[in-house]
């Protein structure tokens, strides 16, 4: 979905711009996929899974963009992107049709400066005018900074996936289910 770009003003004083993407950032989003999957293990590929072509990357922006019921928004901070975050349908059944996810990842140089919590509060606002009623996410079990950001913002944690990722390792981390009525 298309939408109104945001300015906002950062903690440091910067200004940041949460926009609509483009399929002219294909490949800055490649760049930045490999980098945020890179500077943690709570998001759901290893750096090394973001292989995209710049064709495939275009393709999936361009579909985002023109979907009426999902979006995918950047946060551009003086041309770089320093996060993203979407809405994503949970079908077109009328049973499920009130529902929607909700993905975020932000590059560490970019935590603590209020883009996350404008991003989530900016994202939510426009699946409610899309006519979603629940916004639903997934956490990985100890990220604390960002369930406590969630709770923040009005999510609530609503049960638990055990065993959900599996890490090169061998180990496991478990997922907690967080839902927030819009």
């Amino acid at each position: 979905m298309i939408f109104s770009e945001k300015e906002i003003i950062l903690k440091n004083g910067e200004k940041c711009i949460l926009r609509p993407v483009s399929k002219n950032d294909a490949k800055s989003m490649i760049e930045y996929l490999r980098m945020v999957s890179g500077e943690t293990p709570f998001l759901l590929r290893n750096e090394d899974e973001v292989n995209y072509t710049i064709e495939d990357e275009e393709t999936l922006l361009d579909n985002k963009r023109n979907a009426p019921r999902e979006i995918m928004m950047v946060a551009d901070v003086n041309g770089i992107i320093a996060g993203n975050c979407g809405i994503v349908s949970n079908g077109n059944l009328r049973r499920v049709y009130h529902r929607c996810g909700f993905a975020i990842a932000l590059k560490r140089a970019y935590w603590n400066l209020g883009i996350g919590t404008s991003m989530i509060e900016y994202a939510l606002a426009l699946a409610k005018e899309m006519g979603y009623e629940q916004a639903e996410l997934e956490v990985v079990d100890g990220n604390g900074r960002a369930k406590n950001l969630y709770e923040k913002v009005g999510f609530v944690e609503e049960g638990k996936n055990i065993r959900a990722l599996k890490y090169d390792d061998g180990t496991y981390r478990d997922e907690y289910k967080m839902i927030k009525i819009l």
